[in-house]
């Protein structure tokens, strides 16, 4: 029965000095207290755009910060889904190892399915597969963005540009790119998934139909646009089944996602 608190969220973007994620724990960690599950549903950290200019210092902040949220948490089951700023191979390397050291934490390159829930990051524009996804993330595998590039961004911000754009921007092409992906990845189990929560576009909201589904934004904590936690009930069950199906061992991850590169 669907009886256990899970909740969501995405697009954090931490690292970055746009990202507003820094005033908002103290809800995201009441939230872990609740929960049985709490899916971090891509775009986490954000290497791209981190205010480190060099790789270590970013995966020193990421190992602190996932250690303290998931061993404050122990009661909760932590799933750290993947998105475009955040599937650097050493960011998957050093889940790989989190997940060694932490009982209640997992992750996974792709998407989870929880009995007819499916949570995912969403940027799976014309991406089917995991080898066309895999390919669309490395377009994104630079070295973080000028300090130039980052007070350009900050001004946007403060004008509120990006808020701006992502309401402008039509739900249904996202949600459609979307079902195409889940389609292909899922096969006949597609059938079984009645809401979708996913996040990429900024856009939050809930309960928008397309195709009969149900699908869930959490939005993102940048400077300028809205974002909230996702509260959602499940299985014990279907989450032990969907950890199974998702659960491999860091090399078969990186063959699966084309070494995620």
């Amino acid at each position: 029965m669907q009886t256990t608190i899970g909740h969501t969220v995405s697009d954090l973007h931490l690292l970055t000095n746009r990202s507003s994620a820094g005033r908002r724990m103290s809800g995201l960690h009441q939230a872990a207290s609740e929960a049985g599950l709490f899916v971090l549903n891509g775009d986490i950290f954000d290497f791209q755009w981190s205010i480190y200019p060099d790789l270590s210092q970013s995966l020193w902040f990421v190992e602190n910060w996932i250690g303290d949220l998931v061993g404050r948490h122990p009661h909760c089951q932590f799933v750290f889904i993947m998105g475009n700023h955040d599937s650097l191979p050493a960011y998957a390397d050093l889940l790989a190892e989190l997940s060694a050291r932490h009982v209640n934490l997992t992750w996974d390159p792709f998407y989870l399915k929880v009995g007819e829930k499916v949570f995912l990051h969403g940027d799976v524009h014309n991406s089917p597969t995991p080898q066309t996804l895999a390919a669309y993330r490395a377009k994104w595998h630079g070295p973080p963005h000028k300090a130039w590039v980052h007070t350009a961004y900050y001004v946007f911000a403060c004008l509120r540009v990006p808020r701006l754009v992502h309401e402008l921007s039509p739900r249904h092409r996202p949600v459609a790119d979307v079902i195409t992906y889940l389609k292909a990845e899922l096969g006949p189990r597609f059938a079984e998934v009645q809401d979708v929560y996913y996040g990429h576009t900024h856009r939050p909201h809930s309960n928008f139909v397309q195709q009969g589904l149900r699908f869930h934004n959490t939005g993102a904590t940048l400077h300028g646009v809205r974002s909230r936690i996702q509260t959602f009930l499940y299985d014990p069950a279907d989450l032990e089944r969907g950890l199974e199906e998702r659960t491999h061992q860091a090399e078969s991850i990186h063959t699966e996602a084309g070494q995620i590169v």
